[in-house]
Order: structure tokens, then C-alpha cells, then sequence
């Protein structure tokens, strides 16, 4: 072939285009995201479609044609447009949920994993030209104080209580549990075989509520504050819930015979039932008038970390170790929204106070707050870097989280962070606001139960806890006496003895103020005789001068 033939020119040319497709890849990439026809459709059916399809819905799931795939399977929708992280399909591609897909294999390539992730971002387009699908809009985050239902009447109090501890330890312990009350100056914190209480005033130690059944790992107030529940055990042993009647500080309630903690319990508003879950999975609805269950929840994948009923009793929302969260219908404990988002495990629930939003928080470090109506993701940030592990709303509608990171923060309803609180010396673990929306108490894995204002942030003073037993306190109290009584004999002695010294020195000074009048009245009489010795020398001295005169 001769130089400057057509033929190699046109090879050459197109070598180049070849070329400049295969390195500029798929047109999407930059301008425009994927689309289910072209894109995700053919992952779909590498990946997905054997277990997917028309004719085996695998949890009732088929991805092989873009309507199905919207509709989702048995468990709700597994897509949501706009969102990938609150997307149930793109947490088990990911591996971010369990259980993980596909099976038994290896991970989708992230080539793979890029192109639904850019997919689902893009609000999930259908084919080339197609319109992104546009997400329900969110309800407001407003609160609306005219449903809050505060406690009324005179604040809740324990009558005078032992302050003898059920047990101690070398140094104080992790606060798991850590509660305040809706109406009152009162904080709880669970212990070992013991729930502490406090006045959140003065920090003052009020007593101790026995709990022989183990430790305890999570504590509530009743929403009219007349009821404590106390949930705990022993691992891998037992489990029990136990409700106090604050004002008398008697049992009233004993529920649950779990074969683990419990670790996640609370009470309804009608104080009918009791929620409780822990390692074995499974979420019980128990009765509080006979201690029967009555309803029970097995839908979760891992150990059973956070429950809580909304304030009007009627859903309760619940959350795992694999990051799976629910909302259910309390009656009849039937499913109704999924929360899907979190990247970690579930570490709170918690109800905000006029029950139209809920907040959770993981492992992953994000608060995610959704609408109780639909279980749409309202809003969601990154709170804690490495996990947030506490949270709890103010009556005023902002919410109060602590984490990994070693403090507490303040965020406005909207989610705006308002501020921060001082760093502790350890993981913040567990945070609760009192009533009057002025104090914060956090506590921290190395047992310090700190008590900041909320207006400032400024510490405000730490509570002690880990009381020595009564036995050791009396012994030291009765060592101090005798101690300060021994100094105050000796500081009598010293001050008898300067009394004695001051009377001598005052005798001394009398003395010499004595002779002191005596000179003063000899120098007044010897002053009036050189007076008068002066006059007489004048006056001869004026005779003699006259007398020297010419007569």
C-alpha cells in the first residue's frame, strides 16, 4: 500500500474514534446521570435479575422492569429517588445493611455500585430524555406546642430515701442509663444492681432504687413522670424490665424473663404496655397489668438497641445493631413505615414532643429526623464524627445529642447546630435535658455525670457517682469529728494561751499608762515652776535695768 493511499487514512481515523469512545466511556459520565434502560437495567440482570424476576420475586422483589423495581418488594419501597443512602436496595448492594446482596458473593464491582448510586442520586430516570422523579414533599419541622402534652400538677419527688449503695467499684462506672424527669428536678443513672437518683438543682444525692437483677442499661421516666422503668440483667443470662412509682419509691411492676438483657425498653403513655428487646432480636409488647405479651416483633435482623413509644402511645419505633429502624402500629405491633438510611447501627429513637417527628441516631455519625405520617426522611446530618450515641429533645422542640467524639451539641429544630458543649475526658454516652429546659446532663464511659447550662454552656458541677457504701461513708464522716474535734481542742489551747498573753500585755500596758500619768503630772508641775522662775528672772531683771537708769 502506497504512502498517501486512502486506505490508511481511513484505518487510522477510525483507530481514533475507537479510541475516543472507549476512553471518554459512556456520555452519562459527565453530563447527565444514568438511566434504568441503559444503565442500570443490564447490572440488574448480571447481578440481581436471577433471584429478581417476574417468576421469583425473591421478598416479593422483581428489578427487571423499571415499574416493578419502583414498587419495590415485601419489606416497602427499596428505592428512593434523590436519596441513595435512605435507599433500602443501594444499603444491601453496598454492604451497608444487612442482609448483604447478592448472597453468598462477593460485592457488586464499585464500577457497578457507582453507576445506581449516580442513578438513584439523579432521581432515578427511566430512559434517555426522561424526567427525574421527584420526591414527596416533607413535612414541616415546626413544632407544634399546642399538641404537647406536658405533665400538669406539683413536680414528682422521691420521699427521704437510703443512701446505702447495693455496690461500688474501684473507679466509677459507664453511664448506659441516664434519665430526667418530665417534671421535676430529679435525674436517674443506672448502675450496677442500682438505680442512682439526683436532684438536678443542686446535684445532691437523693438515694437508691435496688436492682438486684443485674445491671442496668437503660432507664425512662413515665410521660406524666409518676413511673421509672428500669431495664437491664445479666448477659447472656437474664433480662428484666422493673417499674418504680416515684413518689413512693416502691416497686409497682416487674416484667419480661428475658435469657439476655434487655437492653432498649420503654413504657406507653397509658402505661398499658411495656416494649423490651435486646440480643435476642426480638422486639415484646408486654402487658403491664398481668406481664403477658402481647404482641411480638421479629422482623429484626440483629440485636434489638433502641425503643421508644410516641408521645400519644399509639406508634412505636424501634431500631437495630444492623442500622434497621421501624415505626409500628401499637396496637397489633403491624409494620408501619421503614426508615431506611443509616449506614451504622441504630444507638437512639426518640420522639419528639408533639409526636409528629422522630429522631434517630447511628453508628454512622448522622441524626436522621422522619415524618411519623408517611416515614419520609425529613432532614438528616452528620452530628458526631464516629458514631453518635445519645440523644434527647427539649420540650421546645431542639434536640440534644452526644457521641464518639467526647461532647454534646445543641441543634436548633431545623437541625442547625446552635452549640457545642465542653469536650469530656471520655465517649459521651448518654445525654438528657430537665423539664425546665435549663440544665443538660451527659454522661461519659468513664462514669463523669456532668450537668451544663443550656442557655451558655457552662459547667455547672458533676454528681458523684460511684458513693462509697454507707458503712465507709459513716466511718469517714465519724474519722473527719474526731479529727476536727482534736483541732478544735488544740485551736482552744492556742487561744487560751493568747487570751492569757493578751491579759498580761494588757496589765503591762495599764502599768505603764499609770506611771506614764505620773510623769505627765510631774511635768506639768516642774512646767509651771519654770513658768514662774521665768517671771521672777524677768522681773528682777526689769528692776535691775531700771535701777541703771540716770536719775
Amino acid at each position: 500500500m502506497k504512502m498517501g493511499s486512502p486506505e490508511p487514512a481511513r484505518a487510522s481515523w477510525l483507530l481514533a474514534l475507537l479510541c475516543t469512545i472507549v476512553t471518554a466511556g459512556p456520555s452519562h459520565a459527565a453530563d447527565a446521570p444514568p438511566t434504568y434502560e441503559e444503565h442500570v437495567l443490564p447490572i440488574f440482570r448480571e447481578k440481581c435479575c436471577s433471584c429478581h424476576n417476574a417468576d421469583k420475586k425473591q421478598g416479593g422483589l422483581d428489578l427487571t422492569s423499571f415499574g416493578q423495581a419502583l414498587a419495590g418488594g415485601s419489606s416497602g419501597e427499596v428505592i428512593a429517588p434523590g436519596d441513595p443512602d435512605a435507599s433500602y436496595l443501594w444499603q444491601l448492594a453496598s454492604h451497608t445493611s444487612e442482609p448483604k446482596m447478592p448472597p453468598q458473593s462477593d460485592r457488586i464491582p464499585g464500577e457497578m455500585l457507582d453507576v445506581i448510586k449516580r442513578w438513584i442520586a439523579g432521581g432515578a430516570v427511566e430512559r434517555a430524555g426522561g424526567q427525574p422523579i421527584t420526591r414527596k414533599g416533607n413535612a414541616s419541622l415546626a413544632l407544634d406546642a399546642a399538641a404537647v402534652a406536658a405533665p400538669s400538677g406539683p413536680a414528682v419527688m422521691p420521699p427521704r430515701l437510703p443512701l446505702d449503695v447495693a455496690s461500688t467499684a474501684g473507679r466509677p462506672l459507664a453511664i448506659t442509663g441516664l434519665a430526667a424527669s418530665p417534671n421535676g428536678p430529679l435525674v436517674a443513672v443506672g448502675g450496677r444492681r442500682q438505680v442512682l437518683l439526683y436532684d438536678a438543682s443542686s446535684l445532691a444525692f437523693l438515694g437508691v432504687l435496688p436492682f438486684p437483677e443485674g445491671d442496668v442499661k437503660t432507664l425512662r421516666f413515665s410521660r406524666n413522670a409518676k413511673l421509672l422503668l428500669a431495664a437491664g440483667g445479666r448477659g447472656a443470662q437474664s433480662g428484666r424490665v422493673v417499674l418504680f412509682d416515684v413518689a413512693t419509691a416502691g416497686r409497682v411492676g416487674e416484667l419480661g424473663d428475658e435469657f439476655d438483657q434487655v437492653l432498649a425498653a420503654d413504657v406507653s403513655a397509658d402505661q398499658r404496655l411495656v416494649a423490651l428487646g435486646g440480643p435476642q432480636k426480638v422486639v415484646r409488647l408486654v402487658r403491664t397489668a398481668d406481664g403477658q405479651p402481647e404482641a411480638e416483633i421479629r422482623k429484626h435482623t440483629d440485636w434489638i438497641t433502641a425503643v421508644e413509644f410516641s408521645p400519644d402511645g399509639a406508634m412505636l419505633a424501634t431500631g437495630d445493631r444492623a442500622g434497621n429502624a421501624f415505626l409500628w402500629e401499637t396496637r397489633g405491633a403491624r409494620e408501619d413505615a421503614t426508615l431506611k438510611g443509616h449506614g451504622g447501627g441504630i444507638t437512639g429513637v426518640a420522639w419528639r414532643g408533639d409526636g409528629a417527628v422522630v429522631a434517630t441516631a447511628g453508628d454512622d455519625g448522622k441524626v436522621r429526623l422522619w415524618a411519623r405520617k408517611d416515614g419520609a426522611k425529613m432532614k438528616e446530618w452528620d452530628a458526631h464524627p464516629g458514631g453518635v450515641l445519645g440523644l434527647a429533645w427539649l420540650a421546645d422542640g431542639r434536640l440534644a445529642t452526644c457521641g464518639r467524639d467526647r461532647k454534646a451539641v445543641l441543634w436548633k429544630a431545623d437541625g442547625a447546630k446552635e452549640r457545642d458543649f465542653p469536650q469530656h475526658a471520655d465517649i459521651a454516652l448518654r445525654v438528657a435535658a430537665t423539664s425546665d429546659g435549663a440544665r443538660l446532663f451527659v454522661g461519659d464511659l468513664a462514669g463523669t455525670l456532668a450537668a451544663y447550662s443550656i442557655a451558655d454552656a457552662k459547667p455547672l458541677g458533676n454528681a458523684d457517682t460511684n458513693p462509697r457504701p454507707l458503712e465507709d461513708r459513716l466511718k469517714a464522716a465519724e474519722a473527719a469529728l474526731v479529727a476536727a474535734t482534736q483541732a478544735h481542742g488544740a485551736a482552744d489551747g492556742e487561744l487560751l494561751a493568747a487570751r492569757k498573753a493578751v491579759e498580761a500585755i494588757l496589765a503591762q500596758v495599764a502599768e505603764a499608762e499609770k506611771r506614764a500619768a505620773e510623769l505627765g503630772a510631774a511635768a506639768e508641775k516642774s512646767r509651771a515652776g519654770l513658768t514662774a522662775a521665768e517671771a521672777e528672772a524677768k522681773r528682777w531683771r526689769d528692776e535691775a535695768e531700771f535701777a541703771k537708769r540716770p536719775r
